[in-house]
């Protein structure tokens, strides 16, 4: 195999050149002596320069392109987006022009009077058509090969296919070297600059083939692409249980640290309110979004509260700027009683749109995330309220002078600096019509997208008895703190950040607890098994019990379906039998203790002396991670941990 490294079609650092500038010193020291002696006789003499004494050089590695990505098989229409990344990984500027793209049968050259040149770290997309690019990625392309649709991108010589089910993409230089090769899918033959096994796309389980963007794994130190020319450089790659199995679409982040590969853990001094539903929502929450003055920016899956409706009504009215983003296909579809509120939201001045395909959008075109699930609220950009629950009246019961059942769920309220910053970023990534056609705006008269028929009324909201309800009352805690917001599907899987670092961190003595709506037994296909398809969670947690840790998972039985077959029930049993046979402070159970389902995802952690506590939308599944847009904060205040741990502990003393 041809050694890339030694490829160098531009190499400042070269021995001639250090040779000629050696030369081009001894020649100026001899002018200057020239210049003192007068070329008289007699004169002081230099002394002769060995040709063998170069220059001090710093060199920083040459410049090296690689094939980083490549979006093969698009769910467009007429596939007008395909496209390919490429990112310098060396240390100097590489100019294009002569630089080739080619397939078995195709070559796309980048023109010798291009100046089009990329950066040392940087990369760049060639696209199909620039414009349609665009529109699924929101960005540019700097280059394209099919159809000139944007002026700002080179037009390259040529063209190219890229064939579906396997084939072979190359990256040669003008000389014709080839520096980097793509072999993926169904290809059988062998080529130069690839060994072994074509590159696989992940597709197991609810995981599209159609779509999906081929992407090379990162070096977590380096946050550079993987290159050892084989099959296990891919993100698709089964064996590598931590950063293989991965799935990429068009449109996300997550390619570097400052693009939400790497959640960064901030430490700030910070205001944190515990809220606990379903008797501690809707009061708090609707205070918060009274006192408003400037902007209210909810992220949401679902909206069925009139209530709650009304508060953002009111605040569109005295001139607050209310914008929502909520789920434009939610399961079940969408209910006479949201579109009821959301009406009353737009006529106030509101601003409510879906993550949805706009008419223009491209034949074909799907929304970036499978679901947007997250649920938090930005209040004036100094307010950051993130949670477990959707707007429901059986999440946040407005009567709560008696005890009061319905959803268990969590919602923080906090001012800390790195939430309020991250969730602004996200919700600016996600609302971005300019960007993207998949934030649909309501409309009164559409039939889907609008409002609800003349006839509707409002049903009564449900009720939920219960004997007790004893957390009502918001608990409220002031400190430093380290704070981490974690977000689906860019780095919630990160096996050296966030929840599943602290779960490899724990041992003797040390505590996990998880309340959680459901946590497959395994992922992949439903009729899989925890050996092919494992939940990296749960392996997790398994492994931190082998440890000597203490691990305490509590489900839902509200919700739970007996006739799946990784339901709550097959996952408690799974790890209680496994707990029995290997002698593990492991338990889980199911549970109903609020009367209307644990739809809650909280994650508590005890290691040593800190006391780390994660609030947010992400339940235990595969498509939640890979697909879904979720958010979840990450915290180590104590007085946090201490009041959901007491909440926990009730929960669990009345589950079984």
């Amino acid at each position: 195999m041809m050694d890339k490294d030694l490829i160098r079609s531009h190499q400042p650092d070269s021995p001639s050149q250090c040779a000629n500038a050696s030369l081009l010193v001894r020649t100026l020291l001899l002018i200057m002596f020239l210049f003192v002696s007068g070329g008289r006789e007699g004169a002081w003499a230099i002394p002769a320069l060995d040709s063998r004494v170069l220059l001090p050089l710093v060199s920083a590695p040459p410049a090296k392109l690689l094939l980083a990505a490549a979006h093969i098989d698009s769910a467009l229409s007429g596939e007008r987006d395909e496209a390919l990344l490429l990112w310098n990984v060396g240390g100097y500027a590489q100019p294009l022009a002569g630089w080739r793209l080619s397939t078995q049968s195709r070559t796309a050259t980048f023109p010798l009077t291009t100046t089009l040149t990329i950066q040392p770290g940087a990369r760049l997309w060639c696209a199909a058509e620039a414009a349609t690019f665009r529109q699924t990625f929101g960005e540019a392309a700097r280059c394209e090969w099919a159809t000139d649709t944007e002026s700002e991108a080179v037009d390259l010589i040529g063209g190219l296919t890229l064939a579906n089910n396997g084939g072979l993409i190359q990256l040669a230089t003008p000389g014709g070297e080839v520096m980097d090769t793509l072999v993926y899918g169904a290809e059988t033959q062998p080529a130069m600059g690839w060994e072994g096994a074509p590159a696989q796309l992940y597709t197991r389980g609810d995981m599209p083939s159609v779509g999906q963007v081929w992407h090379r794994k990162l070096d977590s130190s380096t946050l550079l692409p993987l290159d050892t020319d084989r099959a296990t450089d891919w993100a698709g790659d089964l064996a590598d249980l931590d950063w293989g199995r991965r799935v990429r679409l068009a449109g996300w982040g997550g390619w570097a640290a400052d693009d939400r590969y790497l959640p960064p853990l901030t430490a700030a001094d910070a205001t944190v309110t515990v809220l606990v539903g379903p008797e501690g929502l809707f009061h708090p929450l609707a205070a918060h979004l009274a006192e408003a003055t400037t902007s209210i920016d909810l992220a949401g899956y679902t909206f069925e509260h009139p209530a709650l409706a009304e508060a953002l009504a009111a605040a569109a009215r005295r001139g607050v700027r209310v914008r929502m983003l909520l789920e434009g296909s939610p399961a079940g579809g969408f209910k006479d009683l949201q579109k009821w509120c959301l009406a009353q939201i737009v006529e106030a001045g509101g601003d409510v749109r879906f993550l949805a395909a706009a008419d223009h959008a491209p034949k074909g075109y799907r929304p970036r995330y499978r679901f947007a699930h997250a649920k938090y609220l930005i209040i004036d950009d100094r307010l950051a309220l993130n949670g477990t629950e959707n707007f429901s009246h059986d999440a946040f019961p407005i009567d709560t002078s008696a005890p009061v059942g319905g959803r268990r769920g969590y919602y923080l309220v906090t001012d800390a600096p790195p939430v309020v910053t991250a969730l602004r970023q996200l919700f600016d990534t996600d609302w971005a019509p300019e960007r993207f056609p998949d934030v649909r705006p309501f409309e009164a008269g559409h039939e889907r997208y609008g409002g609800p028929p003349d006839d509707f009324v409002a049903p009564s909201p449900p009720t939920h008895v219960v004997p007790e309800s004893p957390f009502g009352a918001p608990q409220t805690v002031t400190g430093r703190a380290r704070f981490q917001v974690l977000s689906a599907p860019e780095n919630v899987l990160h096996p050296e950040a966030g929840l599943l670092a602290l779960f490899r961190r724990t041992g003797v003595g040390d505590e996990i607890h998880l309340e959680q709506l459901y946590e497959h037994k395994h992922w992949g296909a439903t009729n899989s098994n925890p050996i092919a398809d494992p939940n990296p969670r749960l392996t997790a947690l398994i492994a931190a019990a082998r440890r000597g840790a203490s691990v305490r998972l509590l489900l839902d039985s509200f919700f739970d379906d007996p006739q799946s077959l990784r339901n709550n029930r097959a996952t408690v049993a799974y790890l209680n039998d496994l707990a029995a046979t290997e002698g593990l402070d492991l338990e889980a159970r199911i549970g109903n203790p609020a009367a209307a389902g644990i739809h809650a995802k909280l994650a508590l952690v005890r290691i040593g002396d800190e006391q780390w506590s994660a609030v947010g939308s992400l339940n235990g599944g595969e498509t939640s991670h890979k697909l879904n847009r979720e958010v979840v904060v990450l915290t180590d205040m104590a007085g946090v941990y201490d009041r959901l741990r007491e909440v926990f502990t009730w929960d669990w003393a009345r589950s079984g």
